[in-house]
């Protein structure tokens, strides 16, 4: 499993090179306006692909590890069907609306008609990511990582650089081409994930079983919880680029974008531990799938501080490749990379609930983070701009990071650390981000 873990970060790594050029590249093509015009425009759609979209992208992964378990292949196929007709339908309604509706959306919704041509282009993209996020959780549940994190990660960036360099040198209208190299990035992930998955994909023709009332039960909290997640993580920019300007959102998202390597290194590990505790559990062997649990979240969590200790000492230096302007940014890199952290520390307990198929237990604890973000986000945002988005989603995980444990504690009975595992992670915790806040 450590292989596994292993090349799905370092395909993550490559991820995150190909995407800080492709960032630099789309800096350079575009200003800071445009830049920041551009990300509430595609945070806006990915609002809807995301949370939509991905109703039964869990169930299937879960289920289809679970079904592996004991053998159930006739469920496999029912859960596959299913999942395939609701990509379908969901994402050509989704298509059509923002593909013919832009321009209203973009004023009524957005007040400004500056994002309606990046609504417009993003739009072509909304089919093809869905189904391809369907196949890359389908074939998760196969414990297909190296073939998804490949596509996901590698192939499908290489063809988004590609496409910046090309439109950089030779084309005109930039701002068109960034927002198109990221269609052309969803075509071919799904059709790459989709010519490789013809083995996996044999069992649709198998003699279908369906267990609608346990797939719905599993998805719904699942759907609310990764809906609010994704909203709350995702609202900021937009609310920071209505509430103060799109120059702030600009500087704010370079530094989210640096982050994003961190929360990368969590989704590897959960998107192995995921099957193989599922798995576990399948065979009524809890108490070592929690071991696994507590020594891979351990490991998550010592790379993680080691990247955060990279940031306060280099954060600035970083920055300053995308561009002088993001520089700015360092406390909201900081900030961010403590809130990473704590949620990465906190997230074996998610893994567990959900391998166990305590959805519910998981929507609690997102009901509790959206609503403390959002509140933050409203406070904070307007008046500290930028950095106050930052410290609002620092203080919205340490209480998503104690709902958690009170909810496992509650409902499990037990726990995933040891008591001094606590106590070292707060005495840590505490004297970097004193240091931290010193240093700035």
């Amino acid at each position: 499993m450590l292989k596994n873990i292993a090349f799905v970060f370092s395909s993550s790594i490559v991820s995150q090179i190909l995407n800080f050029i492709s960032g630099i590249l789309v800096i350079k093509m575009v200003s800071v306006k445009d830049f920041g015009s551009y990300s509430v425009a595609v945070s806006f759609i990915n609002l809807f692909v995301v949370i939509l979209g991905g109703f039964l992208t869990g169930a299937l992964r879960r289920f289809t590890a679970y079904y592996r378990g004991n053998n159930s292949f006739e469920y496999i196929s029912g859960i596959l069907k299913l999942s395939l007709i609701y990509a379908f339908i969901i994402g050509l309604i989704l298509f059509l609306v923002f593909f013919l509706f832009s321009k209203a959306l973009s004023i009524n919704v957005l007040k400004s008609n500056d994002y309606a041509k990046f609504l417009f282009f993003y739009s072509l993209s909304i089919p093809f990511s869905i189904f391809a996020t369907y196949l890359s959780s389908y074939l998760t549940g196969f414990e297909k990582f190296k073939l998804v994190s490949l596509s996901n990660n590698v192939i499908s960036n290489i063809v988004r650089l590609f496409t910046l360099i090309v439109w950089w040198l030779f084309l005109p209208f930039k701002e068109i081409g960034i927002v198109l190299s990221l269609v052309f990035k969803s075509i071919v992930n799904f059709f790459h994930l989709l010519l490789y998955s013809k083995n996996e994909l044999k069992f649709i023709k198998y003699k279908s079983s369906f267990e609608f009332k346990e797939w719905f039960k599993f998805s719904l909290p699942g759907f609310f919880r990764y809906g609010l997640s994704y909203l709350s993580d995702n609202i900021g920019v937009i609310i920071l680029g209505s509430i103060k300007d799109s120059i702030n959102a600009g500087i704010y998202r370079g530094a989210n974008f640096i982050t994003s390597i961190l929360w990368n290194l969590n989704l590897a590990f959960s998107s192995v531990l995921i099957p193989k505790i599922s798995f576990l559990i399948s065979q009524k062997k809890e108490i070592i799938a929690i071991r696994i649990l507590r020594k891979y979240a351990i490991l998550n969590a010592v790379l993680v501080y080691i990247s955060l200790l990279f940031f306060i000492f280099f954060g600035e230096w970083v920055l300053l490749l995308l561009g002088k302007d993001y520089v700015l940014g360092y406390g909201v890199l900081i900030l961010l990379s403590f809130q990473v952290l704590i949620g990465t520390f906190s997230s074996p307990f998610e893994i567990y609930l959900e391998a166990k198929g305590r959805t519910d237990l998981n929507l609690v604890s997102y009901a509790i983070y959206s609503i403390s973000t959002l509140a933050f986000l409203f406070i904070f945002t307007n008046m500290y701009a930028k950095e106050g988005t930052a410290i609002s989603y620092l203080l919205s995980i340490i209480v998503l990071f104690i709902s958690r444990i009170v909810i496992f504690r509650i409902f499990v009975r037990g726990d995933i650390y040891k008591p001094l595992d606590y106590i070292v992670f707060l005495i840590v915790l505490v004297f970097t981000f004193v240091f931290a806040i010193l240093k700035l």
